[in-house]
């Protein structure tokens, strides 16, 4: 009982540390799902573009604006996991610093724990169990405000996405360059539109269970380092101890 109990004490005791803990998640939680929105994003206008060109494979006029587009969207895509994986990275190497200097410090906890015949593993899992209920606080916080906001968030990263983030293919992305493709082929669909869709409620919500359905690699990568770099510093300390 004792295990459980003292958590929000011990978070209280140490706030100031668990604020900055509790920034970092929210932070990196909200740029992982910006980008996986994007990621996400990208592949939906990748799979729409390449279905509704299907029927111009055969149009040789305006066949190279058609492939280079396609390849740009490919690189764009890339671009977003790339940096998703660096964010991820980058991360885990400061929560890794972060979770080392915050042991340091807990030191005298820790052999306090030791001293009570605490096992190391409880030690360890004890300290794990704080950071992750400061992880779940930080992802409520995230999540709830984005899911409030979900369809101006959709509407506004889209624009962002085809006003700023794409600005290296605008000049292939010119529906003028596609015009070629649309003569004597009757579509429900311009040129204009097949580069700007609009996005459909239905989309976005099928687009946020995507990312949320991916959230669980990032949120990983914020609490193992925590749990390793933990069990390190506790049967490190435990080691000088026996000295």
């Amino acid at each position: 009982m004792f295990f459980i109990k003292s958590i929000p004490a011990n978070i209280r005791y140490y706030l100031r540390q668990s604020i900055v803990i509790y920034l970092v998640d929210c932070f990196f939680l909200g740029g992982m799902i910006i980008t996986l929105s994007l990621i996400s994003l990208e592949r939906y206008d990748l799979h729409r573009l390449e279905k509704q060109l299907a029927n111009f494979s055969h149009a040789k006029q305006g066949a190279d604006p058609l492939n280079q587009l396609i390849e740009g969207k490919h690189l764009l895509l890339g671009r977003y996991q790339l940096i998703g994986l660096l964010m991820m990275i980058i991360t885990i190497i400061l929560v890794g610093i972060l979770a080392g200097q915050a042991f340091k410090k807990l030191r005298q906890d820790i052999e306090t724990f030791s001293s009570a015949a605490w096992p190391q593993y409880k030690i360890v899992n004890y300290y794990t169990l704080i950071a992750l209920c400061i992880l779940v606080l930080a992802s409520i916080t995230v999540i709830v405000g984005w899911l409030v906001l979900n369809s101006y968030y959709w509407h506004g990263l889209e624009v962002v996405n085809q006003r700023w983030l794409q600005k290296p293919f605008r000049p292939v992305q010119g529906p003028q360059a596609l015009q070629p493709l649309f003569k004597n082929h009757l579509t429900d669909f311009s040129s204009r539109s097949l580069l700007n869709p609009v996005l459909h409620e239905s989309t976005k919500q099928s687009l946020t269970n995507q990312v949320l359905r991916r959230l669980w690699l990032p949120l990983l990568s914020l609490i193992v380092p925590i749990f390793i770099v933990g069990w390190y510093q506790v049967n490190h300390f435990s080691k000088m101890r026996k000295l």
